[in-house]
C-alpha cells in the first residue's frame, strides 16, 4: 500500500511538472506572437504598403498560373472564416459529448476572440487591400487577414486540444496546427486579396489567441479531471 501511494504521489508530481512546463511554453509562445503582431502593426501604420509587401506581391504576380490560382482559390474557400467557425463548433460539441462543457467552451474562445480582434483592428487601421488581381475580396479592410487570423486561432487551438485529448497523433496535430493555417494565409497573398503583412499579422494574432484558448483548456482539464475520470473511466490524455 505504501509503495502504491508513493508511486501515485510520484506520478501526480510528475504530471504537475509537465503541466507547469506546458503553461510556461504557452505563455512564452503567446507573448512572442503578441509582440510580433504589435511590431507588424507598427510597420503597417507607418507605411500602408511596406517594401516587403511590394516585393512579395511582385513575386506572386510573376509566378501566378491558372492551375495554382484554381488550387489556392479552393484553399481560400475551404479555409474561410465560416468554415473555421463551423469546425470549431463541431469540435466543441464533440468535446462536450466526450468530456465536459468547460473543455468544450475553451475551444469556442478561439473563434470568438478572432472575430473580435480582426473586426476591431480592421476598423482601427482602415488599410486598403491590394488592387485585386481577380477581385476575390469582400470589400472589407485589409489588416489583419480574417482568413489567416481565424484559421490560425481555430486550427492551432484545436490541434492542441485534440492532441491532449488523445484524439490526434503527432502528424495530424502538426498538419492541422501548421500546414492548414500556412496554406490558408498563403492563398490570400497568392490571390492578391491581401498584402503579405496582413497575413503575417493574422498568423501572429491567431497564434496568440490559440495560446489563450489552450490555456483555458488546460485550466478546464485541471478543474474537471477528477469528475471526468469518475464519469467516463480511464482515458488517454497528454
Amino acid at each position: 500500500m505504501c509503495a502504491n501511494r508513493a508511486l501515485h504521489t510520484g506520478m501526480h508530481q510528475a504530471s504537475h511538472g509537465v503541466e507547469g512546463r506546458g503553461r510556461i511554453a504557452l505563455l512564452v509562445l503567446g507573448t512572442i506572437a503578441l509582440l510580433a503582431f504589435v511590431k507588424i502593426g507598427q510597420d503597417v501604420l507607418v507605411q500602408r504598403a511596406t517594401p516587403f509587401d511590394d516585393a512579395v506581391r511582385s513575386w506572386m504576380s510573376l509566378h501566378r498560373t491558372p492551375g495554382a490560382y484554381s488550387l489556392f482559390l479552393w484553399v481560400t474557400r475551404i479555409g474561410s472564416t465560416r468554415v473555421m467557425y463551423a469546425v470549431a463548433l463541431i469540435a466543441s460539441v464533440y468535446l462536450w459529448y466526450r468530456d465536459d462543457w468547460r473543455v468544450a467552451a475553451s475551444v469556442l474562445i478561439a473563434p470568438a476572440m478572432a472575430i473580435a480582434v480582426y473586426e476591431t483592428v480592421k476598423r482601427i487601421y482602415g488599410r486598403a487591400r491590394p488592387p485585386g488581381f481577380n477581385h476575390v475580396t469582400d470589400g472589407s479592410f485589409s489588416f489583419p487577414s480574417a482568413h489567416a487570423t481565424a484559421a490560425t486561432a481555430v486550427c492551432c487551438s484545436l490541434a492542441y486540444v485534440l492532441w491532449r485529448e488523445g484524439a490526434f497523433g503527432r502528424l495530424a496535430t502538426l498538419a492541422l496546427g501548421i500546414i492548414v493555417p500556412v496554406l490558408v494565409g498563403a492563398s490570400r497573398v497568392y490571390l492578391d486579396a491581401h498584402w503579405a503583412t496582413d497575413v503575417l499579422g493574422g498568423w501572429s494574432a491567431g497564434l496568440c489567441i490559440a495560446m489563450i484558448s489552450a490555456g483555458a483548456y488546460d485550466r478546464a482539464r485541471r478543474r474537471g479531471h477528477t469528475r471526468a475520470a469518475a464519469n467516463s473511466g480511464p482515458r488517454t490524455t497528454r
